[in-house]
C-alpha cells in the first residue's frame, strides 16, 4: 500500500512540476520586454499575443493599451477597439506618438476629420521621429483628398467576399466570355514583363492591355498591343491621362469599348492603389480625365482590379484593407448600371458604405440589423443634398423618398426612378454603338450595328413613356394627397423646401418687370377655346396645370411680339426679307454714335426677349404634353390596334424630340439659342 502511495505521489509531483515549469515558460514569453522586442521587429502578430496576455492582468495599464492599439492597427484588427485603447493612452500621455497612431486608425476607419486633427496634433508636437513626421505629412494630404472625394458614395449590394492568397486572385473572378479574358503576364508573354502581373485581353482577342516597368527602378505603366494580320504588333503605352509618373496597373476595358478602369497610386486619392474610371472620347481620339471611383471601392489601403460584367449584372474588385501579408479580399457586388453616387455629408454613411458587409450581414454593432440613417424628425444635412430632384408642382420639389406623403405615389415614383436609371444606361450604350458605327468600315458590321441602335432606340423610347407615365401618376396622387391634407388642416409642408416665388419665375427664368403687365382679355380668350374640352376630359388638378400651361403660352406670345417690335424699331430699314439678328450689326457703321448705342441696346433687349419667350414656350409644352400624352394613352385603349399603335408611336417620337430640345435648353453651358433654333427648324416638319 505504501509502495503504491509513494508511486502516486511521485507522478503527482512530476505533473505539478511540469505544469509549473510550463507556466513559468509561458510567463517568460509574455513579458513586457518580449512585447517591446516584437514591436521593434514589427512582429505585430506575436506582440498582440503578448499584450493580450498582459492586459488580462493589468487592463488599466496605459502603456499596454498603447502597444495593443498599435498591434490592432497593424494587424487589421478591430479598429474601433484600437481607437479606444489609443485614446486611453493619449489621456495618460504615454507618448506623443499616440496622436500619429490615432490619426492612422481614424484614417483607416474613414473618419477623415478626426484623422486630420490627430496628424496635425502629432506634427505640432515636433517629434524627433523623422520617419513618422514624413509619413504624417503624407497621410495628412491623403486625408484632405479623401475628405473631398468621399462626399459622393456608392451604396452597393455585396453578394460575396472571399479572402484568398494574392497569387490566386483570378480564381475568384468569373466574368462572362463576352467581357474578355484575364491572364498572368507569364501565361501570355515569354519574357520582358513581371510574370505575376495581370493583363486583360478584349472579348474579340484583338487587343491586350498590360502593365510593366521599363526597368527595375521605373514605376509601372499601362501598355497595349494589337493583333495584326501576321501576329501581334509592338507594345505602345496608353498615354496621358491614364499614364502618370506613378504606378498604373490592373487595366480593364468594359464591353462598351469606351469605359476603361485601372488602378493607380497617384496623388489625390485615398492612399495606396485606388481604382479609377476613365472614358474614351472618339471625337478627341483620347481619354478624358480619370475619375476616382470613391467609397466603397477605394480605401487608404490598396484597391485594384475592378471588373464589370453587364451580362450577369455583377462586378468584382480586390483590396487588402481587411487583410495582411500576401492575402487579399475579393468582393463581388451587384452592378447593373443603375448604381448612383449619392452626395453625403454624414461620416456615418461613408463608414457604413465602406464596411462592405454581405447583404445578409448588414447589422449594427449591437446586432440589431441595419439602422436607419436618418430619423424623419431629424434629417441630417446630407438629406438636403438629396438623391434626386422631383417637381411636385412649381413651388414644391422633393429630394428624397421620405418626402412623399402618399404611399401609392411613392411606389409609382420608385418604379419610374429605377426605369430612369435603366434608360440612362441604355442611352449610354446606344451612344457607344453609334461611335462604333463611325469607326467600322465593313458594310455587314455596320448594318448589324444599325439594327442594334434601332433596337436600343426603341427600348429607350418605350422606357421614356413608361417613366413619364409613372412620374405623372405619382405627381397626381401626391398632389391629391396634399390637397386633402390642406382641406383637413394638417398639411405641414417640407419646412423650407417649397419655393414661394411668384409666377414670374419659370424654372429660373424671370420676366422683366416692365413686361409683366396683365392682359386679362388675351388670357380669357385663350382659356375659352379649351374650357369645355378640359372640363369633359380632365380632373381638377389636371385642369389647373393645363390652365397654367396656357397662361405661359400667352405670356410667350406677348414677349415674342414685343421682341419683334423692338427689332423692327431698332433696324429702321425696309428690307424685303427678314433680317437675322447677327447680320444687323453690320449696318451699325452707317449710324451715328447715339444711334449705334440705342440700336445695340434695343437689339440686345429684343434678343433677350426672344430667348425668354422660347423658354416659356418650352415650359408651357413641358407642363401640357405629359397630361395630353397620358390622356391619349387612355383613349387609345378603346381604339383598334392599328390606330392605337399609331397614336403611341407618334407620342413616343414627340417625347424623344421634346427631351432632345430640353437638353439643348438646359445644357451645362446654359442656353444655346442658335442651336435651339437650328434644332427647331429641323424638327418643325413633324
Amino acid at each position: 500500500m505504501i509502495k503504491y502511495l509513494s508511486t502516486f505521489l511521485f507522478w503527482l509531483l512530476v505533473v505539478v512540476m511540469g505544469n509549473f515549469s510550463s507556466v513559468l515558460a509561458q510567463e517568460s514569453v509574455y513579458t513586457p520586454k518580449k512585447g517591446l522586442e516584437y514591436i521593434k521587429n514589427e512582429d505585430f502578430k506575436n506582440a498582440q499575443l503578448v499584450y493580450a496576455h498582459l492586459l488580462k492582468k493589468y487592463p488599466k495599464d496605459a502603456a499596454y493599451n498603447y502597444y495593443m492599439g498599435i498591434c490592432l492597427l497593424n494587424n487589421k484588427g478591430d479598429l474601433s477597439q484600437a481607437v479606444k485603447m489609443l485614446n486611453f493612452a493619449q489621456i495618460k500621455r504615454v507618448s506623443n506618438k499616440v496622436s500619429y497612431y490615432l490619426g492612422r486608425a481614424h484614417q483607416l476607419s474613414f473618419r477623415f476629420e478626426e484623422a486630420i486633427h490627430n496628424y496635425e496634433k502629432f506634427l505640432k508636437s515636433k517629434s524627433s521621429d523623422s520617419e513618422k513626421n514624413e509619413k504624417a505629412n503624407y497621410y495628412l494630404e491623403q486625408c484632405r483628398d479623401s475628405r473631398r472625394i468621399s462626399t459622393k458614395i456608392y451604396e452597393l449590394s455585396v453578394l460575396d467576399r472571399s479572402s484568398v492568397p494574392r497569387e490566386d486572385i483570378l480564381e475568384m473572378y468569373s466574368p462572362a466570355k463576352d467581357v474578355g479574358r484575364f491572364y498572368k503576364n507569364g501565361d501570355f508573354f515569354e519574357s520582358g514583363v513581371n510574370p505575376n502581373h495581370i493583363l486583360f485581353e478584349t472579348e474579340r482577342g484583338d487587343v491586350v492591355y498590360f502593365s510593366m516597368a521599363q526597368s527595375s527602378e521605373d514605376t509601372m505603366s499601362i501598355y497595349k498591343i494589337q493583333k495584326l494580320l501576321d501576329g501581334w504588333g509592338d507594345s505602345e503605352i496608353v498615354g496621358e491621362p491614364v499614364s502618370s509618373a506613378y504606378n498604373d496597373a490592373y487595366p480593364f476595358m468594359a464591353s462598351d469599348g469606351l469605359t476603361f478602369y485601372f488602378a493607380s497610386d497617384r496623388p489625390g486619392g485615398f492612399g495606396g492603389f485606388d481604382i479609377y474610371k476613365v472614358y474614351y472620347d472618339n471625337e478627341m481620339q483620347g481619354f478624358l480625365d480619370p475619375i476616382n471611383m470613391g467609397v466603397p471601392f477605394n480605401s487608404p489601403e490598396d484597391d485594384f482590379l475592378f471588373v464589370s460584367d453587364e451580362f450577369n449584372e455583377v462586378a468584382w474588385f480586390s483590396s487588402n484593407r481587411e487583410t495582411t501579408g500576401d492575402t487579399v479580399m475579393v468582393y463581388k457586388v451587384k452592378w447593373d448600371g443603375s448604381q448612383v453616387r449619392n452626395m453625403v455629408d454624414d461620416p456615418i454613411q461613408i463608414i457604413e458604405s465602406a464596411r462592405l458587409k454581405l447583404d445578409s450581414d448588414q447589422s449594427d454593432e449591437y446586432g440589431n440589423g441595419r439602422r436607419s440613417r436618418t430619423n424623419k424628425g431629424e434629417r441630417d444635412e446630407s438629406k438636403k443634398q438629396g438623391l434626386f430632384r422631383f417637381d411636385i408642382n412649381d413651388t414644391l420639389q422633393y429630394v428624397d423618398f421620405d418626402n412623399f406623403l402618399n404611399p401609392e405615389a411613392l411606389s409609382l415614383f420608385k418604379a419610374g426612378y429605377m426605369m430612369d436609371q435603366q434608360r440612362d444606361s441604355l442611352a449610354f450604350l446606344m451612344k457607344s454603338r453609334r461611335a462604333d458605327f463611325e469607326r467600322v468600315s465593313n458594310e455587314s458590321d455596320r448594318n448589324k450595328i444599325v439594327n442594334e441602335i434601332l433596337n436600343l432606340e426603341n427600348r429607350v423610347y418605350k422606357l421614356d413613356d413608361q417613366i413619364q407615365e409613372k412620374y405623372l401618376l405619382s405627381r397626381q396622387k401626391e398632389l391629391n394627397e396634399i390637397q386633402d391634407r390642406i382641406k383637413q388642416g394638417n398639411y405641414e409642408g417640407l419646412g423650407g423646401r417649397s419655393d414661394e416665388s411668384t409666377t414670374l419665375n419659370f424654372d429660373g427664368v424671370f420676366v422683366p418687370e416692365k413686361y409683366s403687365f396683365h392682359i386679362s382679355d388675351e388670357f380669357e380668350r385663350h382659356y375659352a377655346k379649351r374650357a369645355d374640352m378640359y372640363k369633359s376630359l380632365f380632373s381638377e388638378n389636371d385642369i389647373a396645370s393645363l390652365r397654367y400651361a396656357d397662361s405661359l403660352y400667352v405670356w410667350a406670345n406677348i414677349l415674342n411680339l414685343e421682341s419683334a417690335c423692338l427689332l423692327e424699331h431698332s433696324t429702321q430699314v425696309q428690307d424685303s426679307e427678314p433680317m437675322k439678328l447677327g447680320n444687323i450689326l453690320k449696318k451699325e457703321d452707317s449710324l451715328g454714335d447715339d444711334e449705334v448705342g440705342k440700336t445695340a441696346q434695343m437689339m440686345k433687349e429684343s434678343k433677350e426677349l426672344k430667348i425668354l419667350s422660347n423658354r416659356i414656350y418650352h415650359k408651357a409644352l413641358d407642363k401640357k404634353y405629359p397630361i395630353y400624352y397620358l390622356k391619349l394613352k387612355d383613349i387609345s385603349r378603346n381604339l383598334n390596334d392599328a390606330n392605337s399603335k399609331n397614336i403611341l408611336v407618334l407620342s413616343q417620337q414627340g417625347n424623344a424630340y421634346f427631351r432632345e430640345a430640353k437638353g439643348i435648353l438646359n445644357g451645362p453651358e446654359g442656353l444655346n439659342f442658335e442651336s435651339y433654333e437650328s434644332w427647331y427648324h429641323k424638327k418643325s416638319w413633324c
